[in-house]
Parts: structure tokens; C-alpha cells; sequence
């Protein structure tokens, strides 16, 4: 019976986590921590008591590295967008220095950078560029198209020459870029340093087993093991997000 409960309970964890078509289609999610608990009680029905331990220890661990993986993908994606706006700037703002037309400078780059198609389609159909560059600057790492976006519109609306605003939007973005790709590397020791420390851990247990030691008994066979396995995986998990969190905020407080 206490098998059979567990596997109705693990079955309503992954039904609560995963929505089915017809909840996402009217747009009702249930929140994915509300699994967790569930899972746990699944997890004592069938391992007892240290069975929870383990759940707790795995949850936390794999929590853990979901966070990491998904800044680290964010830092990715801001870095890239960095990237593509200063080319798109730098590349715009040449053509229009020369003498080319706004909206032809415009359909000639938009051709090779994927950052200005949407303000080129605005365009084709006669809508506004300026508000097409706003909303393509809500995407990660490219709010350096804002303050183009309003030198376009200043630039539609008075008739003043986008070519000088256009230069010094492209010199920003580009030195912004080459900043956030400085940070980005210089903080990534210190991201390094902190993943390191939450593993070394495990080198003590190797260095236990190498002298004879047996620690693994003592921690998963006893309960003070057990706590002590606990308060350790929780700390070295807490630790991790910790050190990323720092240097998240040191990047975030050097970028003007």
C-alpha cells in the first residue's frame, strides 16, 4: 500500500508540475514548487524518514544547478545582444554619415542584422521605427537600441540629422559592450572560486576514504551522519548562490 500511495503521489508531483494542454492553453499553471512537497511525502512513504533527507539534499542540489545554468545562460544572451546592437549602430551610423537616407540606411543593415528586422518591417508597413526599437530593446543585453530609438523619432519628427546622434549611440554601445565582455570575464574567476568551494566537500569525503576513515558510513547510516549531510549539502548549495549572487551585483553596479 505504501508503494502504491507513493506512486499516486509522485503521479499528482509530475501532473502539478507538467500542465496538461488544455490548463496551458487558458493560461492556468499551478506552481511548480507545490511538487516538491509532494514528492517529499511520496519519498517517506517509501524510504522513510531518510528517505525525505535525500530528497531534500537532491532538490536542493538540483535547484542549485538549475540556477547556475540559467544566469549563466542569461549572461550568455546579454553579452550576445551587446554584441549585435553595437554592430547594428556602428554599421547604421556609418551609412548615414555618408549621406544615405535614415530609411534606406535602415532596409540595407536590417538585411544582415537581425537586431533592426523588426524596425524594418515597421517601416514597410508605414508603422513607427522609433517604437519598433523600443520594443526590440526589452530583449537581454540590447537596451542600447532606447537611445537610438529616440534619435529616430527626434529625427522624424524635427528633421534634424540622425548621423550625428546616430555616432554617438553607436560609440556607447560599443563601449558598453566591450565592458560587459571585461566584467563578464573578470568575474568569472570568482564565479569559478565559488562552484570550487562548494565541491570541496567532496574532496574531504575522498580524503576520509583515502586514510581509512569511512565517512560515507558514518553519514548515511547514522542520523547525526545524516544531519551533518544535510547541513553541509544546504550550506555548500547556499554558498554557490551566494557567490553568484555577488558577483551578479558587482556587474550589475560597474555597467552605467
Amino acid at each position: 500500500m505504501r508503494v502504491i500511495g507513493a506512486a499516486l503521489l509522485m503521479g499528482l508531483a509530475a501532473w502539478m508540475v507538467m500542465p496538461s494542454a488544455t490548463r496551458r492553453q487558458q493560461g492556468r499553471h499551478l506552481p511548480t514548487w507545490l511538487g516538491i512537497p509532494v514528492g517529499f511525502v511520496a519519498a517517506w512513504l517509501v524510504f522513510g524518514a531518510s528517505g525525505v533527507v535525500w530528497a531534500v539534499m537532491a532538490v536542493a542540489v538540483g535547484e542549485t544547478v538549475l540556477v547556475v545554468v540559467r544566469r549563466q545562460r542569461q549572461r550568455a544572451q546579454i553579452l550576445k545582444g551587446g554584441r549585435e546592437v553595437a554592430r547594428a549602430t556602428r554599421v547604421l551610423a556609418g551609412r548615414v554619415s555618408v549621406g544615405e537616407i535614415p530609411s534606406v540606411a535602415l532596409e540595407h543593415v536590417a538585411g544582415d542584422v537581425e537586431v533592426l528586422a523588426l524596425a524594418r518591417r515597421a517601416q514597410t508597413v508605414g508603422g513607427s521605427v522609433s517604437d519598433a526599437l523600443i520594443v526590440t530593446s526589452q530583449q537581454p543585453g540590447m537596451a542600447g537600441l532606447v537611445p537610438l530609438a529616440h534619435a529616430w523619432h527626434l529625427a522624424a519628427t524635427t528633421g534634424a540629422p540622425l548621423a550625428p546622434a546616430a555616432r554617438s549611440v553607436a560609440e556607447g554601445t560599443a563601449r558598453r559592450a566591450r565592458l560587459e565582455a571585461t566584467l563578464d570575464s573578470e568575474l568569472a574567476a570568482a564565479r569559478a572560486s565559488g562552484r570550487i568551494m562548494g565541491l570541496l566537500p567532496l574532496v574531504g569525503l575522498l580524503m576520509g576514504h583515502v586514510v581509512g576513515a569511512r565517512p560515507t558510513v558514518f553519514l548515511t547510516t547514522t542520523w547525526l551522519g545524516r544531519a551533518c549531510l544535510l547541513g553541509s549539502t544546504l550550506l555548500a548549495c547556499a554558498g554557490v548562490l551566494w557567490s553568484e549572487t555577488l558577483a551578479d551585483r558587482v556587474a550589475r553596479e560597474a555597467l552605467p
